[in-house]
């Protein structure tokens, strides 16, 4: 009788688990076809560089949008460009099967940790801080050999529920900018290289969209 009773609790807290499981896969999944039904736009952006080897001022330009995988900037006299939004790093996790766990919650935001099927995903796993507008409101994403990347975004009020603004954090090490950007920063260095490890941030903040 008590085996009897031990098989069946450990049965229902299995459907439990399955349950949150379902249940953060399908809230993902959700999350993600909103930022692909985005229509095609521009607006202006602000630029904040924050890296302790760079000195360079705040840059303005434009960013035009036709979807996660094909963004472009027009930044007057610098060349930047993450060569992913991490919108778009994000949805890469959710191509293929993946995992979806249920961490409980922070701040009233949910704490879910996407793991990827695919053992050639660049991408090892995710973790997304979900609010009650089921919107990204922070993810850490962890990569094979690109290092980690935090990103903190903040919304306003955008159409679409896009954010109004989005840092993101990294690791910099031997004055060299993580892989998923690219541009001239090269031109800004002003510190000799210690080999110390510091953390970098870059804020974009988006404004004035046209649909």
């Amino acid at each position: 009788m008590k085996k009897l009773t031990i098989i069946t609790i450990a049965l229902l807290l299995k459907g439990l688990v399955f349950s949150q499981s379902n249940e953060a896969k399908v809230k993902m999944l959700n999350v993600v076809e909103r930022l692909e039904s985005v229509p095609p736009y521009s607006c202006d952006v602000n630029i904040n560089i924050n890296v302790k080897f760079i000195k360079i001022k705040e840059r303005t330009g434009k960013m035009y949008y036709n979807s996660p995988n094909d963004i472009d900037y027009k930044i007057k006299g610098f060349a930047f460009l993450p060569k992913k939004e991490m919108g778009a790093t994000s949805t890469d996790l959710f191509k293929k099967d993946f995992i979806a766990i249920d961490m409980g919650s922070e701040n009233d935001h949910q704490i879910i940790k996407v793991i990827p099927m695919d053992i050639n995903s660049e991408i090892v796993t995710g973790q997304f801080w979900i609010n009650k507008s089921e919107l990204i409101q922070k993810m850490i994403l962890i990569t094979k050999d690109k290092g980690s990347y935090t990103a903190d975004l903040t919304y306003s009020n955008i159409n679409h529920n896009l954010p109004k603004s989005i840092t993101m954090s990294f690791d910099v090490k031997n004055q060299k900018m993580p892989a998923m950007l690219t541009g001239d920063f090269e031109s800004y260095v002003e510190e000799d290289d210690d080999g110390e490890i510091s953390t970098g941030s870059i804020t974009i903040n988006y404004s004035n969209h046209e649909f």
